[in-house]
């Protein structure tokens, strides 16, 4: 009897453990604080057009929305489409390139969560255009249509606010090649929500298993007394 009455407490403790687990926390952010440069310099968006859209989203561990910890992480769903209007030495460049990622992109958040060090580079595909009228433009090798893929190396992504809902902040310069023009982009983003899903452990199930069986012993043996 001492020992059926106990019962209830060990389902508790099973419960308490089970519930002490980790969980993925997403973070969305606006990256149209960005920034683009191309042909040395002689294009800058803005002023020379504008970054009309860009977002992505961070995935990393966490036990709960404003607790992230250390460990695998991934960029995921970054896109970005910009214009270009720009006059460089009386030529008129204008286009509309937009990069789109291809799958994921994973790497790991690191102990201080201040960056996120990237396995492998990112996967773009490219789209749009970049168009030319002037004396200048086969010199500047334009116009050019933007097709295929390339590879886009993240290294190393800084992240600031990770633990503060809301707050969160992305603030890098990468290495870019629109139609085989070099430039680099400045990757600004700030957060703009984020959410929380709780994922059991491997041995989660099993304590709650145990949980379970404990209750309907319990039961059982009231209703026989």
């Amino acid at each position: 009897m001492k020992g059926m009455r106990s019962l209830p407490l060990a389902l508790v403790l099973c419960l308490v453990a089970a519930s002490a687990r980790a969980g993925q926390i997403s973070v969305q952010f606006d990256f149209r604080g960005s920034s683009v440069s191309l042909l040395g310099g002689l294009i800058q968006v803005p002023p020379d057009g504008s970054i009309t859209a860009a977002g992505g989203t961070l995935v990393a561990s966490g036990l709960g929305s404003a607790a992230p910890v250390a460990g695998p992480a991934a960029l995921q769903g970054f896109g970005m489409a910009a214009t270009l209007n720009a006059l460089t030495f009386g030529n008129t460049i204008t286009g509309n390139p937009s990069l789109t990622q291809l799958g994921g992109a994973g790497g790991s958040l690191t102990a201080g969560l201040a960056q996120v060090l990237f396995a492998s580079p990112m996967h773009v595909a490219l789209a749009g255009a970049i168009n030319c009228s002037g004396p200048s433009c086969a010199i500047l090798s334009l116009p050019r249509a933007l097709t295929g893929t390339q590879l886009l190396t993240l290294a190393a992504m800084p992240i600031a606010n990770l633990a503060s809902v809301g707050n969160a902040l992305i603030n890098a310069t990468y290495a870019i090649t629109l139609g085989g023009l070099t430039g680099s982009l400045h990757l600004v983003g700030t957060e703009v929500s984020r959410s929380y899903a709780p994922v059991p452990e491997p041995h989660t199930a099993g304590l709650l298993a145990i949980g379970l069986t404990l209750l309907a012993g319990w039961r059982a043996a009231r209703s026989r007394r």
